[in-house]
């Protein structure tokens, strides 16, 4: 596999939501608009896909 595929792996809502102990889609619903800003979160005609590295980036932003 490609190194650089790697750095930049997309997933659905679906199979991320199984990765990380948070509600993905409650994050979504509430802050959709964020994270497609900060690049965690991209619409690719009605599917949602996931940028993980950017996600967690953005969540550790929201820490108040």
């Amino acid at each position: 596999m490609n190194p650089n595929l790697s750095e930049h792996l997309l997933l659905t809502v679906k199979d991320f939501d199984n990765q990380i102990p948070i509600n993905v889609r409650w994050a979504i619903q509430k802050h959709g608009c964020r994270l497609e800003e900060f690049g965690a979160l991209i619409r690719y005609g009605k599917k949602l896909l996931i940028d993980p590295e950017k996600f967690y980036e953005w969540l550790k932003t929201q820490n108040r």
